[in-house]
């Protein structure tokens, strides 16, 4: 999880940073993502649903027991 990766953004331009570091921004940003689409839910009027992906898990066991 330590190895040094080189990434590439259009407007920023090359970054170095290790891999766990890369793996946490992953996370972070699908949290990110994953409140923005409970934000707009909720603004449409609807309850939302469960976006972790724990539940995801939860409800793909049981549809497959």
């Amino acid at each position: 999880m330590e190895k040094p990766v080189s990434i590439e953004h259009s407007l920023y331009g090359q970054l170095k940073i290790n891999l766990s570091e890369l793996v946490q921004h992953v996370v972070n940003h699908g949290t990110y993502h994953r409140g923005n689409i409970t934000a707009m839910l909720r603004q449409l009027d609807n309850k939302g649903t469960f976006t972790d992906f724990i539940f995801y898990l939860y409800v793909k066991r049981n549809q497959t027991e």
